[in-house]
Order: structure tokens, then C-alpha cells, then sequence
């Protein structure tokens, strides 16, 4: 298989109907590694949103779950939202947001947050673009998961879903509940990687966001020379990683764990 294969595959599907096999493609095949990258940035933009950093603030077990929220979404993705795996695990999602300060409109701020935190990320990071039809079919996927998880008015447009982004980005402001969520997290990544790259976790977390989203959790702007290493470490991957032969089979969070399926209980 050449390397622009799985892209010409996709311009073949419709991404309405076809939405969840284009998705699939996208975060298993041609970009998983960005799809992890971009995730974990999202998670700066519940910090950043008053509204959502009080209800996180208040949900302990946000971080305690991070694992099992990859590895569920990965199974969701992989097996589809309405196999009974994807019925079991979205059973179990909105059981676990029960009693909770987690409304739909939390909800529907996250799910918008991530289909376009990863759209910038590719437009910016990533080996190839997004052709239009892989944009439309990560909006409607979204929009497909939230309508299960009572999100009803989500938009199935990308142009729409990003102007939806933008319109609660301009809300951003510090709060100290973000603070706290952005210093526990940033906590728990320095505890995930090697000692000597733990100074460098906060610097480079700070150059990826916008400054909007930073000032809101309390970051400082990282230094210059910082911000130029990461951003042209990034460009340089990109340039590598369109060169190489695509991947022979699937990148999931359960094969990166070595981890056997199983449905949360």
C-alpha cells in the first residue's frame, strides 16, 4: 500500500453515511499519534472555560479516569457507536455523569473541543491536510456521539462546529478552578515521563496552547527559544512521517497498552 492510499480510499466514501469508517481511518491509520497529541491539549480547553473548570474542579475521579476514557473512546471508534460494545460503553458514560455537576452543555463544549483541537492540530502538525470530506465526517461523528449522550443541537457542519468553538473560546477567563485542574494535570504528566524531561512538560504544554487558553489556567508563555524548538520539532516530523510507508495495521489505545478487549462494566 503507497502512502496517500487510505486518503484516496476515503475521497471513495460518502462522510455522512460513511462517517465512522472514515474516522476509523483517521485516528488508527493515518493519524494516531496526533489524534493522542491533540486530545491531551483539549483537555486544557475544559480548564479554560469557567463554567466547565467549576464542574471538573469538582469531578475527582476526571483524572483518576483519564486511562479508561482513552482506551472506552478507542473501543467506541473501533467497534462503532451502536454495536453492543459502543451501546455498553455509552451506558456506561452517561451512568458515570449521573449526580455529577457534568451537564450537557459541558458535554457538547468538550465534544466541539475535540473535533476541532484536532482539525487545528492537523491543519498545523499534521502529514497531510484534512480533505473537506474527512472534516464533514469528524463533525458528524461527534455530533453522532453527542446526540447519544443528550447533546441534541450539536453541529454536523465543521465550518459551524468550529464557529461554535469560537464563540465559548471568547468566553475564556481565569479562573482558579482551571488553575487547579491545569497544575493536577500537569502534575500527572511530569509523573509519566522520564526525570530529566519533567522541567520541560509545563514550557511545552504552554507552547502548544493559544494564549487565550493558556492565560485562562494560569500559564505563563514559555520562552521563545522554547516555543521555536517545539513548533519546529513538529514541522520536522511532519516533513519524516509523510515520507514513511503507511501503517501495515490499526494503532488503537488498547494495542499501544498490549491490552486485550473488554467492555466497562
Amino acid at each position: 500500500m503507497r502512502r496517500f492510499d487510505l486518503r484516496d480510499r476515503v475521497a471513495g466514501l460518502d462522510p455522512v453515511r460513511d462517517h465512522a469508517e472514515i474516522v476509523r481511518l483517521l485516528m488508527f491509520h493515518e493519524f494516531p499519534w496526533d489524534v493522542r497529541m491533540a486530545g491531551r491539549l483539549m483537555i486544557w480547553h475544559l480548564y479554560a472555560n469557567p463554567p466547565v473548570a467549576a464542574a471538573v474542579g469538582h469531578t475527582d475521579a476526571l483524572l483518576e479516569r483519564a486511562e479508561i476514557t482513552s482506551l472506552t473512546f478507542g473501543d467506541l471508534v473501533e467497534h462503532g457507536l451502536d454495536s453492543p460494545r459502543g451501546r455498553a460503553i455509552l451506558r456506561w458514560v452517561n451512568r458515570s455523569h449521573r449526580g455529577t455537576p457534568v451537564t450537557a452543555e459541558h458535554n457538547a463544549f468538550a465534544l466541539a473541543a475535540l473535533a476541532v483541537t484536532l482539525t487545528r492540530w492537523l491543519d498545523r502538525f499534521g502529514w497531510r491536510p484534512l480533505t473537506p470530506g474527512e472534516r464533514t465526517a469528524l463533525a458528524v461523528f461527534y455530533a453522532e456521539l453527542g446526540r447519544r449522550m443528550g447533546v441534541r443541537a450539536l453541529p454536523r457542519s465543521p465550518d459551524e462546529l468550529a464557529r461554535e468553538l469560537e464563540r465559548a473560546e471568547a468566553g475564556f477567563s481565569f479562573t482558579e478552578a482551571g488553575r487547579q485542574c491545569s497544575e493536577r494535570t500537569l502534575a500527572m504528566a511530569r509523573a509519566r515521563v522520564r526525570p530529566w524531561l519533567r522541567p520541560l512538560v509545563r514550557p511545552v504544554v504552554a507552547a502548544l496552547l493559544a494564549p487565550g487558553t493558556r492565560a485562562a489556567v494560569g500559564l505563563r508563555p514559555a520562552p521563545r527559544l522554547v516555543r521555536a524548538a517545539v513548533h519546529a520539532a513538529l514541522l520536522a516530523r511532519r516533513r519524516v512521517v509523510r515520507l514513511l510507508p503507511p501503517r501495515a495495521a490499526p494503532t488503537t489505545p488498547r494495542t499501544r497498552r498490549r491490552l486485550a478487549d473488554q467492555t466497562p462494566a
